[in-house]
């Protein structure tokens, strides 16, 4: 390409300028025609930073804008492009070289060239617009090939624009070579973690990203336990017990410092040593002697203190005064304790139907209580009594502590008091006025509640005895504690209790027949054995 068509090509770079391009006057040449790019290959992202340009580190390249202003003079600030061969043409100066040179240096050299012009005037010079070229991207990337980028891209745009990586494809060790520099390492993951711009460095022309596979098994950094985002990570050479802990997005706050532990093996075969590590002089300082160099397959185990912060509260629902979430603390630490702290019991509390759960003893695995496991406990030895009682008890909640509150807030007997654990739930229920009759009843339902009413008295609100009830066998189940007890027609029942009527034993007729049969036909063998005997 001739050096006219380069410049005409640099005029159509900076078209997005307010600024008029500073160039040679040249003949009219013919344009170009432009070759359209497939669409992977458009800029990434343009002229978006994300971040100020530092003028100490960027290197200034073809295709970058520079735009210069002539204080104290009517004339508007002009631009200039760099060239392909890495020079920008100044009028009445001449070509100022500014190609892979830093930009401080850069504008320092125009700087100088337009003072040997203008001694008079104050000049400004400054980076319009930042440069756009192509790179290839190779490896373990969806689409690999040559995708256009800016100076602005960093490594990660440029695998985004290839199509992203591949499954295998590493994260942390990419590579990113140069024909005149020495090879680059991005680590994508680390920079996710940190954000430290190192680690995912800017592109530059001539380069080549080089994403390799990652194995599957081997040459991995583990850590777990008390941080962050505990996992799995790719092993790069140089790493040390402080980038897995950035990998790891940091120590959690009840993370144990000082007992660390590093497990990595001895040999080729499963020899195992532990090392501990002071993570706390790491932090400290990463140039610290307990910042170990890693090696592939290390594991780094991090301890939780005990306790701590450990928050008690419980569940206080139902009809006292000031209801809600309580904390376990010094002075309150019973279940009088919690009562007293919220305001009291009200007047239409029901102590007999009061309950507390304790989910802390029961995980969600124990907690299946439902009728059909129940049947799977030799249920042929239960009675239809039984039967009916786990139909009852099926659906109630696990972890119900056995805590009278009629003795221990009715009576006021102290010794009935319970302590609180974390995640308690206490229920203090309105008065329900009701008593339920179950069973073999001739309308089984709730029944209002009478004081110092009898079971009778119950029964026959529920319609009375039903077809083959079992007059003899009446069961109570009480409100307040779920004990079973035996009861007759006097006996007293609280409010809430449930009254069961269960159904009488049927006969069944063949099976006597077989076992009288059977009885019959021993005692005559048994008659011809002495009989024989006896002769």
């Amino acid at each position: 390409m001739t050096i006219v068509a380069m410049i005409l090509m640099g005029q159509s770079a900076a078209e997005g300028l307010d600024y008029p391009l500073l160039r040679p006057k040249l003949e009219p040449q013919t344009q170009p025609v432009e070759k359209k790019e497939p669409e992977r290959e458009e800029v990434s992202t343009g002229n978006l930073l994300d971040r100020a340009v530092d003028p100490k580190n960027y290197i200034v390249g073809p295709g970058d804008v520079f735009v210069v202003s002539l204080y104290g003079a009517s004339a508007s600030p002009v631009s200039v492009e760099v060239l392909p061969e890495g020079v920008v043409s100044l009028p009445d100066v001449g070509e100022v070289a500014v190609g892979q040179v830093t930009l401080a240096e850069a504008k320092q050299r125009i700087l100088d060239a337009l003072l040997t012009r203008y001694r008079d005037r104050a000049i400004g010079v400054a980076l319009a617009k930042v440069r756009s070229f192509k790179i290839s991207v190779t490896g373990a990337v969806e689409r690999p090939g040559i995708v256009a980028v800016s100076a602005a891209d960093r490594v990660s745009e440029a695998v985004a624009l290839a199509g992203g990586l591949q499954k295998k494809g590493s994260q942390r060790n990419i590579q990113l070579s140069n024909i005149d520099r020495d090879t680059l390492v991005a680590d994508l993951a680390y920079f996710d973690a940190t954000g430290v711009v190192n680690a995912n460095p800017y592109l530059h022309e001539g380069q080549v990203v080089f994403v390799p596979v990652v194995s599957d098994s081997f040459n991995k950094i583990e850590i777990y336990g008390a941080v962050n985002a505990p996992g799995v990570f790719e092993f790069k050479p140089g790493d040390r017990v402080s980038e897995l802990l950035a990998l790891g997005f940091g120590p959690s706050v009840d993370a144990d410092l000082d007992g660390a532990e590093l497990v990595r093996f001895s040999d080729n075969t499963n020899g195992k040593a532990s090392l501990l590590i002071d993570l706390r002089a790491v932090l400290a300082d990463r140039t610290s002697q307990a910042n170990i160099a890693l090696m592939p397959d290390d594991r780094l185990f991090v301890r939780t203190l005990s306790n701590y912060r450990h928050k008690e509260q419980v569940m206080l629902i139902g009809e006292v005064k000031y209801p809600g979430v309580y904390p376990i603390l010094e002075g309150m630490k019973t279940l009088k304790q919690l009562i007293e702290r919220a305001g009291g019991l009200l007047p239409q509390a029901s102590l007999t139907e009061a309950q507390m759960i304790r989910k802390s003893i029961y995980g969600a695995t124990e907690a299946k209580t439902s009728f059909d496991q129940l049947l799977m406990m030799s249920t042929d030895k239960l009675t239809d009594f039984e039967l009916q009682y786990l139909k009852e008890t099926s659906s109630r909640k696990p972890g119900k502590v056995a805590v009278d509150f009629e003795l221990l807030f009715g009576r006021k007997l102290d010794e009935h008091d319970v302590p609180l654990m974390d995640g308690d739930t206490v229920t203090i229920p309105s008065k329900s006025f009701a008593v339920t009759v179950l069973g073999r009843v001739v309308n089984p339902g709730l029944v209002p509640y009478k004081d110092s009413a009898t079971v009778d008295h119950y029964i026959r609100l529920a319609g009375g005895y039903g077809y083959k009830a079992n007059k003899r066998d009446i069961r109570l189940i009480k409100a307040n504690t779920g004990a079973l007890i035996r009861a007759d027609r006097n006996t007293g029942v609280a409010m809430g209790d449930k009254i069961m009527v269960p159904q009488k034993k049927g006969i069944n007729m063949w099976q006597l027949f077989k076992d009288t049969s059977f009885f019959i036909a021993n005692l005559a063998t048994i008659y011809l054995v002495i009989n024989q005997a006896t002769k």
